[in-house]
């Protein structure tokens, strides 16, 4: 069985990411009160963990970076298991391995980072120490079918909840590893060109990311103040 990827967003109305540029809430209640009904739902889906990027890992629970002494590439390409999957799992997208895991803030959960093959072995002792697991996804760590592969076969992760940015959405949706779309609408508008959305992939102009892909409705539900639930499930042609 091919592991299960959900992409689960809130987005505005103009499908933007960042709550901070979010227009206030028309019943007065604060931004992050709809934060909190993103995560209570992320709950129902009951998946094996989520999968987020260095930059959203960094920016909400462990800000601080690993001192790079610009140290010789490793030779030794083997998967670490640190530890057994707990009750919350975080895999995370940190190709070139600057995240430092000396204070984790009391981020508690088992953490699985996916690396570039150019991470050293000081790094990768670093990892030891702290009990985060780690797999190699390439040369440059963006072989994210590999990497997915490697996630089932190696941890038995079955279904993943995919909660990073618009970048790391769209290299997952150019790879056609994304399974479902869960999209949380808030009633509010950013209106810049150019923030962050939803899937934000980085190619050239004439690459179509979500090439011999379809969605298909699957269901609408309106949640509380005013918050607009839709699923989709994706189809390759």
């Amino acid at each position: 069985m091919k592991l299960k990827i959900t992409c689960h967003m809130m987005s505005s109305v103009d499908g933007r990411l960042i709550p901070g540029r979010f227009s206030e809430p028309f019943n007065g209640k604060s931004i992050n009160d709809y934060g909190n009904y993103y995560f209570e739902l992320s709950k129902k889906f009951e998946s094996d963990g989520i999968l987020i990027g260095r930059n959203t890992l960094q920016e909400y629970f462990i800000p601080d970076l690993f001192k790079n002494n610009n140290d010789p590439a490793t030779q030794n390409f083997q998967t670490h298991v640190a530890q057994k999957l707990g009750k919350n799992t975080t895999v995370v997208l940190d190709a070139l391995g600057k995240t430092s895991y000396e204070n984790k803030n009391g981020y508690d959960a088992t953490i699985i980072t996916i690396l570039s093959e150019q991470v050293s072995d000081a790094y990768l002792q670093h990892l030891h120490n702290h009990q985060i697991s780690y797999i190699f996804a390439g040369t440059d760590g963006q072989d994210l079918a590999l990497a997915v592969a490697k996630l089932q076969e190696e941890f038995g992760i079955k279904h993943l909840l995919l909660e990073g940015g618009g970048i790391i959405n769209g290299a997952f949706l150019k790879a056609g590893l994304i399974s479902d779309l869960s999209l949380m609408i808030y009633p509010g508008i950013d209106g810049l060109k150019g923030s962050p959305s939803i899937f934000d992939y980085i190619g050239s102009e004439n690459e179509i990311p979500s090439s011999g892909q379809t969605l298909e409705y699957i269901s609408t539900e309106i949640l509380q103040d005013g918050i607009v639930w839709i699923n989709y499930k994706f189809h390759k042609k």
